[in-house]
């Protein structure tokens, strides 16, 4: 291992989970150590044969998450397993327990929601007990329509209201996005999985409720609708074939209120074949912000960099689980950061 490099144990191996672990073993100043997935035919695999490099990494895959953190040491965990925060909060307990930071992709950690925020305090009072540092991010909620648009504030003297739009192609994107925005299901059967709970994109009250704190802005209420994005003729991806008239994706919105009128818009538009993907962001206010990423981020690399880019600010962060409104600026991973944060540098400081 190099000099001065940080341990970081991967626990979740599927897509997200891999995308991630690729770009750590790219990354200068990270060192895999210990990786661990529940699905049977990853278990005692060489990592870097899961990951399809053409190396072995000398880490064996642990079948058993659960007896595997009992046992692991590492700076950092990374956590990629549930986008729900009752799931993974046994898990993150369990690497806190180890003395372990962690970074995860749950979207339900991303912000203390009302409905997760008991759950929230629990894992922040452990994490700072233990004196680690707890975050959850990744492109969506962490960045695109929460964390960028917070940024985009800064020479703001006024903010009335921020309004963020994203438009992606699911078209693009791997087969487990395209299950979870209900491509390919018929009407009936969309409406049945969103009572499932099934069909829609976990996140979206996150972020108004981070975009609202970060302004001292007090919500009245929050509203969420999920409605299906009709195919208007034939579509094909790489895995699904989705006839005109049944779902192509969800049509989500969220909104933030003040005395009746919304101050907090959010716009998601994922599904197989939409036009013009972008991320919009507006800002009214003195001056107004008018920003528009054409193509729009993309979701799972970006996500991937994204968790590993926080690294460094979560080691040298106040212990406690925290949000991205919380961190320094994240920006491209810079290798001196971790120079002084391995070997348990990090928890001293944060003393």
């Amino acid at each position: 291992m190099a000099r001065g490099a940080l341990k970081v144990i991967h626990v979740g191996l599927g897509p997200i989970g891999q995308g991630v672990a690729k770009l750590v073993v790219e990354t200068e100043g990270l060192q895999v150590v210990g990786a661990t997935d529940l699905a049977p035919d990853t278990a005692g695999k060489d990592l870097g044969t899961l990951l399809g490099l053409p190396r072995k990494l000398k880490v064996k895959v642990a079948g058993n998450p659960d007896a595997y953190v009992k046992k692991a040491r590492a700076d950092v965990a990374i956590l990629c397993t549930s986008s729900s925060l009752k799931v993974v909060k046994p898990q993150v307990a369990a690497l806190i327990q180890r003395g372990m930071n962690v970074v995860s992709t749950c979207e339900e950690m991303a912000f203390p929601a009302p409905a997760n925020a008991s759950l929230f305090r629990e894992i922040d009072s452990l994490a700072r007990k233990k004196k680690v540092t707890v975050l959850s991010t990744g492109v969506n909620p962490g960045y695109t329509m929460d964390a960028l648009a917070l940024m985009l504030t800064a020479p703001c003297a006024k903010v009335t209201r921020v309004a963020v739009t994203r438009v992606v192609d699911a078209g693009t994107r791997r087969l487990p996005l395209q299950r979870k925005v209900g491509a390919g299901l018929n009407l009936n059967q969309f409406r049945r999985a969103i009572t499932e709970g099934t069909v829609r994109h976990v996140g979206l009250p996150e972020s108004v409720y981070m975009i609202a704190a970060g302004l001292g802005w007090k919500l009245d209420r929050v509203e969420e609708t999920l409605e299906p994005a009709i195919a208007p003729r034939d579509l094909d991806t790489d895995y699904l074939r989705i006839p005109a008239g049944a779902a192509a994706g969800i049509l989500q919105h969220a909104r933030g209120f003040i005395k009746g009128e919304p101050v907090i818009t959010l716009d998601l538009q994922m599904h197989v074949g939409a036009d013009s993907p972008r991320d919009h962001v507006l800002i009214e206010g003195q001056p107004p912000i008018d920003m528009t990423i054409s193509g729009g981020v993309a979701g799972d690399l970006a996500t991937a960099a994204i968790v590993v880019n926080a690294v460094p600010k979560v080691m040298a962060a106040r212990p406690g689980l925290l949000t991205m409104k919380d961190l320094p600026l994240v920006h491209h991973f810079n290798p001196l950061e971790v120079k002084d944060l391995a070997g348990g540098k990090a928890k001293a400081r944060k003393r």
